[in-house]
């Protein structure tokens, strides 16, 4: 192992996007920790063994699409090389999965493809970033997550235990200091600038991830 790879491993950790490594058989070669947490979810719509299992999807019909994806990055067809896949929860309660496949251009490890993953939901870490970049409250931030997500302000109110005349109150100032207008133009603000970064609470110190690496 040479110095960097802790450090990029690390980095790679940092990300709130799956990021795995397969071969031509879907066999997984290397899975960040976002990726590892998405394959342990009992009704995820990914599935496999962190360490040398097969990369798979619960559909049988995503699961041979997200092969042949595989298959052809790891090949390098022209024209084939990659491409994005949907795929669905085993149940309604659990959200599907965005993945994109593409070869991982590499000539001393050719034949691998790269899988990018992510949960089709609304993340916590939109509140952070919305205190973060617009000065907004946590009550605030709270709300503009909430109306990101979708649904009514009187329902959005109920889940936040709070009157709607709060809620409105709160959405005014939301509008007023992200330069908004209107809900659809926040769910667009907050689609533009979510970056797929993990909360600092949910990072994995260097230390502990070069450990891991050790006892596998």
């Amino acid at each position: 192992m040479t110095v960097w790879q802790p450090a990029a491993e690390a980095a790679l950790d940092a990300l709130a996007l799956a990021v795995l490594v397969v071969d031509r058989q879907g066999r997984i070669l290397h899975a960040n920790r976002e990726a590892a947490d998405l394959l342990e979810r009992p009704e995820g719509a990914l599935t496999g063994q962190q360490a040398g299992g097969c990369l798979g999807a619960r559909a049988a019909e995503g699961r041979s699409r997200l092969h042949a994806l595989i298959q052809a990055a790891c090949d390098g067809r022209a024209g084939e090389a990659g491409g994005f896949l949907h795929l669905e929860g085993r149940s309604g309660d659990e959200p599907g999965v965005s993945v994109c496949v593409s070869p991982l251009l590499d000539a001393e490890a050719p034949g691998r493809a790269v899988v990018v993953a992510r949960l089709l939901r609304a993340q916590g870490r939109v509140e952070v970033q919305l205190r973060t970049l617009f000065g907004l409250t946590r009550a605030e931030a709270q709300l503009g997550a909430a109306l990101a997500r979708g649904g009514s302000l009187a329902e959005i109110a109920a889940e936040l235990g709070i009157s709607v005349t709060t809620a409105r109150t709160h959405v005014a100032r939301i509008f007023l200091k992200t330069g908004t207008k209107q809900q659809s133009q926040l769910v667009a603000l907050v689609a533009a600038f979510q970056l797929p970064v993990a909360c600092a609470d949910d990072a994995v110190p260097v230390a502990s991830r070069i450990a891991r690496c050790g006892s596998a």
